[in-house]
């Protein structure tokens, strides 16, 4: 399932008013808060700390490693977030 992000494409990420950096909109519109059940965003959860603009700079934030984990999920559709699929899926 061939992902391609958007928001990744322009160089663009969220900050939310808590300081939570996300890659984006789609991962923290309320339509989708089911999505901390999901494997990738549990592992966002257990790294919420690290993650957040208040805790770390900014080049910490882009250099951990739940961003690869992130990328990586794209190749499983089993880990995929239903968020990329429906949103950054390429249509063939």
């Amino acid at each position: 399932m061939p992902i391609k992000c958007q928001w990744r494409e322009k160089n663009r990420l969220l900050y939310n008013i808590d300081g939570q950096v996300y890659p984006c909109c789609y991962l923290v519109n309320n339509n989708y808060m089911k999505g901390d059940k999901q494997y990738v965003m549990k592992e966002y959860n257990k790294n919420k700390k690290e993650l957040n603009i208040f805790n770390n700079d900014f080049n910490a934030i882009n250099n951990h490693p739940w961003w690869k984990l992130l990328e990586e999920s794209w190749k499983d559709s089993d880990k995929t977030l239903h968020q990329c699929v429906r949103w950054c899926k390429i249509k063939e």
